[in-house]
């Protein structure tokens, strides 16, 4: 019980399930709630433990446009409500870019941009990893935006 009363354990998963709009289906077995709804009770789930750094791998995996928007707007409440740091490892540069304040990029394990979203964003390793252009093109783009600087 992570050192606390059942009364306070109780209260601290039904703020959650309400935070998280599960309140109707708190009796429902997680197995039989919708996708999206089971990647939110698993992160309300960590959250009652009171992490200082949630770490989350690919929570946006198999969700659809309404879940990701659904689960970043439960991240930004984390982030910024909670004051919990938040560890991404996630594909789905949307998710990243509107909750991260820091970005490192990684392609095949090697790390090729460390930044904020915007610039990370605007980098021509990532866009270049990304699109699946090749090393000579990347470097032509990369001298580009440098003679523009």
């Amino acid at each position: 019980s992570y050192g606390i009363r059942q009364k306070e354990a109780v209260e601290l998963a039904e703020n959650w399930l309400e935070r998280i709009g599960l309140t109707d289906r708190a009796d429902d077995p997680a197995g039989d709630l919708p996708y999206g709804a089971q990647r939110r009770l698993e992160i309300a789930r960590a959250m009652c433990t009171k992490p200082v750094l949630l770490c989350l791998d690919a929570p946006a995996a198999g969700l659809n446009p309404r879940e990701s928007l659904e689960l970043n707007t439960l991240l930004r409440a984390i982030r910024d409500r909670d004051n919990t740091s938040l560890l991404l490892i996630e594909h789905d540069m949307t998710v990243v870019m509107e909750i991260s304040d820091h970005v490192v990029v990684l392609d095949y394990g090697v790390k090729i941009a460390d930044g904020s979203p915007e610039q990370v964003k605007n980098d021509p390793k990532v866009i270049g990893a990304y699109l699946g252009v090749e090393d000579e093109e990347v470097a032509a783009v990369e001298a580009e935006v440098e003679g523009r600087a």
